[in-house]
């Protein structure tokens, strides 16, 4: 069997399948008793196993800069078991808000908020690789800024400053997209990431 770090470099650096594989059959037997143990279902448990490894896929490219894979992946499903948990206990009031937005949306409305996502999804893309990191850590897995810095062994400041700057860009390329929300913006607003 492989180093977790040469499994790693493989799936990051070649899109090595079989070496995710290997990765995922190393890693799943110690992690479903530890979600297992705060969602307690199995099949939630199983999903919420895949969905992490689904975005460590989806983001290979980014594992490098990963310094504890192991702590990384079991951060991310205490993340994924956290939200479920959070999920579960808003599915009523979800329910009623998604009756809502049914009744109020018109297609007119659908078609500029896929839109919206499109040009928000492109300006999160287009940041640099660090950046694109840390941004996804804080956003996505939910990471606070300190489990970000330690994760990647770089200092909270430096995670503080990169999600400065993915903001300022993601800010701009909405601005630069859609003139017509920037005119209803106040200017102290629209000035700080001009």
């Amino acid at each position: 069997m492989k180093t977790i770090e040469k499994l790693v470099v493989l799936v990051a650096e070649k899109d090595d399948q079989a070496a995710f594989n290997e990765l995922f059959r190393h890693f799943f037997p110690g992690l479903f008793p530890f979600v297992f143990a705060i969602v307690k279902d199995r099949q939630r448990a199983e999903e919420i196993i895949h969905d992490v490894f689904l975005k460590l896929w989806e983001n290979r490219k980014m594992l490098a800069a990963i310094e504890n894979i192991s702590s990384y992946i079991f951060i991310a499903s205490k993340n994924g078991c956290m939200n479920f948990m959070r999920k579960k206990k808003l599915v009523f009031t979800d329910v009623i808000e998604d009756e809502l937005t049914y009744t109020m949306a018109t297609p007119e409305s659908k078609l500029v908020s896929a839109e919206n996502i499109r040009l928000i999804q492109e300006a999160i893309g287009s940041l640099p690789p660090k950046c694109l990191l840390v941004f996804r850590l804080v956003k996505e897995e939910q990471l606070k800024y300190s489990e970000v810095a330690r994760l990647l062994n770089i200092s909270v400041k430096t995670v503080e400053t990169q999600m400065m700057i993915a903001n300022k860009r993601i800010a701009t390329a909405l601005f630069e997209a859609l003139p017509e929300y920037t005119s209803s913006m106040p200017s102290k607003a629209r000035t700080g990431y001009r």
